[in-house]
């Protein structure tokens, strides 16, 4: 093993690398020259070049260096030598021409290499290290030898072979009858020996069916705390606010301390369900038991009695599965608030005039507005005066 000093055609290479370009060993070379008075930095050529040394393999390693190994035979040669020096020439791929990328030279501390005696040629491998810095593009023009196959070599095909591609870091699998190797799994693969389902729209849909089961048997045992003795029960889940229950009846008959009340219309009034009383300024949540007509009045019986005192002409009674209060309401996907100025007041305008005003129409401001005159409620929500 021998370590290397890069030369100055080296460390523009190793720039050039270091910026993005495609580093390239391409060869090694070994002779027999002594490099005297020479500087190792500004050499561009071996001082005495007797072999080729071609690369049968490479490994990069974390520490920012590269570890390239050659291969050495005597086969050609006819007359031996001292193996002094070392060369690794490389290129960029912006460049066709080869550099000399480091130098070595062992001087006295050198081997022998013999000629071939016709019979028994030498065959060895030599590593040569090398900086790299954190250059990520590296790679080197291989040359496969038959004569045998080296640690370096073989672990570089293996890591080219059982690297992961497209893999999470350190998911890994063993198959039956696969030469007892640990391989990478894939993306697909992983997902679904962790999920045991391989298509995400069902697993979503299967997780959803879940919670929803949940949820619902949640709800059950929360109801049986509340009242042990209900025999059903309602819940909005909200999904769709379109189909939030939005029902809202005009109270004309309410007396605080009494169990009823009477408002029209009561068609879809349920019992069971828990309304809202509220003239703008009170309110409170009452439970209906039962609906009743009797001689043209419409007359809602409570579970307990009315609490607050209210004002008729203001006070309605509203079913919401959201949550009313400071003018807004919650609870559904979108939160919706209409909202009046009061004060306002239109008179002198004919009929064919056509006039668009903003009212704040929060609850709290409910005393204060009302509608005098004929008005019609139009199915996009506007309200039309006159007529």
């Amino acid at each position: 093993m021998a370590g290397m000093t890069l030369t100055d055609a080296g460390r523009n290479l190793l720039a050039k690398a270091l910026s993005g370009k495609t580093l390239t060993f391409t060869k090694a070379a070994t002779g027999n020259g002594d490099l005297g008075s020479r500087n190792p930095y500004t050499i561009t050529a071996l001082v005495s070049k007797k072999l080729d040394l071609p690369v049968t393999a490479m490994r990069v390693s974390a520490t920012g260096t590269a570890e390239i190994t050659v291969e050495v035979t005597n086969e050609n040669i006819t007359s031996g030598f001292f193996m002094k020096e070392y060369g690794l020439f490389a290129k960029t791929s912006d460049s066709s021409s080869e550099m000399l990328y480091a130098y070595c030279n062992k001087g006295n501390e050198s081997g022998y290499l013999e000629a071939f005696d016709g019979t028994n040629p030498v065959h060895f491998t030599l590593s040569l290290i090398t900086v790299i810095d954190t250059a990520q593009n590296i790679t080197a023009n291989i040359t496969v030898s038959n004569s045998y196959v080296t640690a370096t070599s073989l672990d570089a095909k293996l890591e080219a072979l059982f690297a992961a591609k497209d893999t999470p870091a350190g998911f890994f699998a063993f198959k039956a009858n696969d030469t007892h190797r640990l391989r990478p799994l894939s993306l697909d693969d992983t997902r679904n020996a962790l999920t045991g389902i391989s298509d995400i729209p069902s697993l979503v849909d299967r997780v959803k069916s879940l919670e929803d089961a949940i949820a619902s048997l949640s709800l059950a045992l929360n109801v049986q705390e509340i009242s042990p003795g209900a025999s059903r029960f309602m819940a909005e889940d909200f999904i769709d606010p379109d189909t939030v229950d939005l029902y809202t009846a005009q109270v004309t008959s309410i007396v605080a301390g009494d169990d009823s009340i009477d408002c029209t219309p009561i068609n879809g009034l349920i019992p069971g369900a828990v309304y809202t009383v509220t003239d703008g300024s009170n309110s409170e949540n009452v439970q209906v038991e039962s609906v009743n007509l009797e001689n043209g009045i419409m007359r809602v019986i409570l579970y307990g009695t009315v609490k607050n005192t209210y004002t008729l002409g203001n006070c309605r009674l509203i079913r919401s599965t959201a949550d009313i209060s400071g003018g807004s309401a919650y609870g559904s996907a979108v939160q919706r608030r209409l909202s009046w100025i009061p004060g306002i007041t239109w008179t002198g305008r004919s009929a064919s005039q056509s006039f668009t005003v903003s009212l704040d129409s929060s609850v709290a401001a409910a005393g204060s507005f009302y509608l005098s005159g004929n008005a019609s409620l139009s199915s996009a929500g506007s309200v039309t005066l006159g007529g």
